[in-house]
């Protein structure tokens, strides 16, 4: 039989240490990320952004000439686009979603 003994302190300290570092994170997360923020998140260029999320129906927002985006909105429009690619068609390059939706060929 396997006997541990747990020193409360060090439990708590832990569990402490590890709640205030998940804090840390999330307050060190912004509510908006920029063009070249969003880039980066998906390592794929503006252009692309522009001709094949945004024209697809990406949300964004528009701040005067900024374009900002929030990356749950991001991570939940790309989770359904790529839901609905196949194993011959899964290149974001070429992927039309008006098309896809309709059924028409790509």
């Amino acid at each position: 039989m396997l006997n541990i003994e747990v020193n409360e302190e060090t439990v708590k300290a832990m569990l402490e240490q590890a709640i205030q570092e998940r804090v840390e994170e999330l307050a060190k997360q912004r509510y908006f990320m920029t063009y070249a923020e969003l880039a980066e998140y998906l390592n794929i260029s503006k252009p692309v952004i522009e001709d094949r999320l945004i024209k697809n129906g990406l949300k964004f927002y528009k701040v005067g000439t900024k374009y900002l985006f929030k990356q749950n909105e991001v991570d939940e429009f790309l989770d359904d686009m790529t839901a609905s690619m196949t194993a011959t068609n899964n290149d974001i390059k070429f992927f039309n979603r008006l098309n896809a939706e309709r059924g028409d060929p790509q």
